[in-house]
């Protein structure tokens, strides 16, 4: 459904006549007239064509630059219900997580992955933080890009040196294999990741061209071992 706010005023077309004895009627403007613009919802902005001129609302899931180092941006991720997008912000808006924020802008391909190259970025207050959606890795894919999730895995080779980008640790379980890519904003020690170990993460679903990753925010996204409830199967 879509919903909508006012965002600016039009000038009315019609006009009021005042009369004034001796002197000729003047015209004078009625009250303004609301214009409006379409607020949609992620979901419905995610099955559009890229080039698509939007405006979405949400609860910010990352902050402003968590992922700077690879993402080359001041950018966030955007949620709202099960649907989520992350917005490219070139300009630092100072969106921090739990803010509810409304975005327009642009659709766009950023190396695989559905973005907003935002016009206007507008933080409207604040909510309750998003809740991490728990996931088996074999549903890390396009049907997850944008949500924050949590995964759990095994840890199936040694971490992968990708700076100044950051680094790649490969997860593997019964259900499939993901990709965890840590930015250097996020401040992980590589060498505390252990082939072999379990480990538990939290992140942006996001993806690199033909990899889908999960994307943690700090490091304290990243817990060795099992946390809550785990599935590895689809």
């Amino acid at each position: 459904m879509n919903h909508v706010r006012v965002l600016t005023w039009a000038a009315a077309g019609a006009v009021g006549v005042a009369i004034f004895a001796g002197a000729p009627a003047v015209a004078e403007p009625l009250p303004p007239v609301p214009s409006v613009v379409a607020v949609n919802s992620i979901e419905l902005v995610r099955s559009l064509p890229i080039g698509a001129e939007v405006t979405v609302s949400g609860i910010a899931t990352t902050s402003s630059g968590d992922f700077e180092s690879s993402f080359y941006d001041k950018g966030f991720g955007l949620q709202s219900g099960n649907s989520g997008i992350y917005v490219s912000d070139p300009d630092n808006s100072v969106v921090t997580v739990g803010d509810q924020v409304e975005v327009s802008g642009v659709l766009a391909d950023q190396e695989g992955l559905l973005v907003i190259r935002p016009s206007v970025v507008t933080r409207l207050g604040s909510a309750p933080a998003v809740r991490p959606e728990r996931l088996p890795l074999s549903v890390i894919g396009e049907s997850s890009e944008g949500r924050l999730v949590t995964v759990s895995g095994i840890v199936s080779a040694p971490v992968i040196d990708d700076l100044p980008y950051g680094h790649k640790i490969l997860v593997s379980g019964a259900g499939g294999n993901t990709v965890i890519f840590v930015n250097t904003q996020a401040g992980l020690d590589p060498a505390s990741i252990l082939v072999g170990r379990p480990i538990t993460v939290t992140g942006f679903s996001g993806q690199y061209a033909d990899t889908y990753e999960v994307l943690p925010r700090s490091k304290d996204d990243v817990r060795q071992g099992f946390t809550g409830s785990l599935s590895f199967g689809s």
